[in-house]
């Protein structure tokens, strides 16, 4: 809907694209601009933390609302569920067929048939495992025997898919990534339309104090957003790599470094007087 078609004072859903009303913010993980950030575990339909500035809706007209920062709720459950179905998919596909693989290595016999078995059992683990997070990412239960108990189960057992297959899919459900609204998004938005004196900032003055077209929160007291475009959600290694930023990881771990390596050198120095001391003194 165009918002030249949509009634005042009701509850509309108008698509566009994100323009900025001028303040805007930087993002928790990525530092980059938008006006809208959060950070998200897994497919949980709430963020962790976020941040919201106004921001224009221009629809396909060019024209505008102001969409109000207060109860905006970005709703993207349904994008991260799919990408982490179609994800888990794929790794099942390869797992699969690994397992078939060595089905056949040990039916051959052979120096090697102990040693294909005992991967083959554990890729079946593994193959188990992702099939419960496509389970979650669906709302359905494959272990645990409720979804409770399959989150539990898939944070007990996460470390089966180790470094090797199902890893990125492992990662994906446990990591937490960043969703963005960010300048030029295609966005669909769900308010209360009205028309309202703008602000200042955007516009609107003391002697000219221009009205313009507003989403504001409806009777739920929420202004949704369906459909992020192009804010793909990221996770946080991918987040960090993009951005040019350090591991954390390694960055504690270089701390500790030069943190222990004046207290070993004292060490040594303490240790070498009295070793010295020890050959005069005899």
């Amino acid at each position: 809907m165009r918002i030249a078609d949509a009634e005042e004072n009701r509850v509309v859903r108008i698509a566009g694209v994100v323009r900025a009303a001028g303040r805007t913010l930087r993002s928790k993980l990525e530092g980059e601009s938008c006006v809208y950030w959060d950070v998200r575990k897994g497919v949980a339909s709430a963020p962790e933390e976020h941040e919201a500035c106004a921001f224009w809706l221009e629809d396909a007209s060019g024209a505008k609302a102001l969409v109000r920062a207060e109860g905006l709720v970005v709703d993207v459950r349904a994008e991260l569920a799919q990408q982490l179905v179609e994800m888990a998919e794929a790794d099942i596909e390869v797992v699969s067929q690994r397992i078939r693989t060595l089905k056949d290595t040990v039916r051959g016999g052979g120096p090697k048939q102990a040693e294909a078995n005992r991967e083959r059992r554990r890729l079946a683990k593994v193959a188990t495992l992702l099939c419960a997070i496509r389970a979650e990412a669906r709302g359905n239960v494959h272990v645990g025997g409720n979804l409770h108990g399959q989150r539990q189960w898939i944070e007990k057992n996460r470390h089966l898919a180790g470094d090797d297959l199902g890893s990125r899919t492992v990662q994906r459900m446990v990591e937490r990534f960043e969703v963005l609204l960010r300048e030029g998004d295609p966005i669909e938005v769900e308010g209360l339309l009205r028309r309202e004196p703008m602000p200042a900032e955007l516009g609107g003055g003391y002697r000219d104090r221009s009205d313009g077209f507003v989403l504001a929160p409806d009777a739920s007291g929420a202004v949704r957003v369906r459909g992020v475009g192009t804010a793909a959600p990221m996770s946080e290694p991918e987040l960090r790599k993009a951005a040019g930023l350090p591991d954390p990881v390694e960055v504690n771990r270089k701390n500790t470094r030069r943190t222990l390596d004046p207290i070993v050198l004292w060490t040594l120095v303490i240790v070498g007087v009295a070793v010295g001391l020890t050959l005069v003194l005899r």
